[in-house]
């Protein structure tokens, strides 16, 4: 039974991820939807609430928020195996946000839509003290969202906005009760052209990638686990008439878990996430989130 627990909930390490990109301007990439498990599919439903708390510059000077912006995220996300060791998934978030102050006021619509296609290059096949299970995928962003260049006051600004390009790998290993997960990623986004009041040439944001690490420890149906992400982006310029060079966005994001496992390949997770504790961020808004996912698996 425990065994199994630590399989299932192998794959509420990649939906805590959900939760690490500020809830303003799409910063960063979205994680995929992996089966970490033997099943052949499943089905995600989360909420998640940020808010920022403070904003880096640059050169690393903190100024913390006086007024609210909050964000409210609704995702529903899947994932299908379609062959022995290939497997497709889809993501699709609801965002609303709501900000005070001079420049306050609510919006609310579609963010980016994300697909992956992974491969489970290293099966469990027989045991191996050492060896983890690894899956590689191949992910595709589609800018369903707007971006921060193409929005009038930011705050109708629910994605990137570009399309993208990443790919990944995921290892998962477990000793006994005890389990410990990573993940790398890279990405880049294409150029766009923006024209208004703003920005007028090609918006050219560049590529990025980030680097999680985590573990747990698993009792019969309870998982705690910790998990910490580092983020980079690179400078996102402009070229034409009024041009501007951007500055490398950097952060990185504690989060704790807490997963039950519920009867007919169910599962309950509640995750913390916060953007202020680890590293020395630049150029960023830092958040706290707290989510509730819920998961529904298919054996094979």
């Amino acid at each position: 039974m425990r065994k199994l627990f630590r399989k299932l909930l192998f794959s509420s390490i990649l939906l805590s991820q959900q939760a690490i990109a500020a809830p303003c301007c799409g910063a960063g990439f979205t994680v995929p939807s992996i089966i970490t498990s033997e099943d052949k599919a499943q089905l995600a439903l989360s909420f998640n609430h940020a808010k920022i708390h403070a904003d880096v510059s640059p050169d690393g000077e903190w100024r913390e928020r006086k007024s609210s912006d909050l964000s409210r995220t609704f995702k529903i996300e899947g994932a299908h195996v379609f062959a022995d060791r290939f497997q497709a998934g889809l993501s699709v978030p609801y965002i609303l946000r709501e900000r005070d102050g001079d420049a306050g006021g609510e919006a609310q619509g579609l963010g980016d839509l994300a697909g992956q296609v992974g491969y489970e290059f290293l099966p469990e096949w027989d045991y191996n003290p050492y060896r983890p299970k690894g899956i590689s995928y191949l992910s595709i962003i589609a800018p369903t969202g707007r971006s921060l260049y193409e929005s009038s006051d930011g705050l109708d600004a629910r994605g990137r906005g570009f399309w993208g390009l990443g790919s990944g790998i995921v290892l998962t290993k477990a000793w006994g009760p005890w389990d410990a997960n990573a993940l790398v990623e890279w990405h880049y986004f294409f150029p766009k052209n923006v024209n208004n009041q703003t920005y007028d040439g090609e918006v050219r944001p560049g590529h990025g990638g980030s680097f999680a690490m985590g573990g747990g420890y698993n009792w019969e149906k309870l998982r705690i686990g910790a998990l910490i992400n580092w983020q980079y982006e690179a400078p996102t310029d402009v070229k034409g008439s009024n041009s501007s060079e951007g500055a490398v966005k950097r952060l990185a994001t504690g989060s704790m878990l807490i997963s039950y496992l519920l009867p007919n390949n169910q599962s309950l997770i509640l995750s913390y996430a916060d953007q202020t504790i680890f590293g020395s961020p630049t150029n960023s808004s830092l958040s706290k989130s707290l989510t509730v996912f819920y998961q529904k698996r298919w054996a094979r």
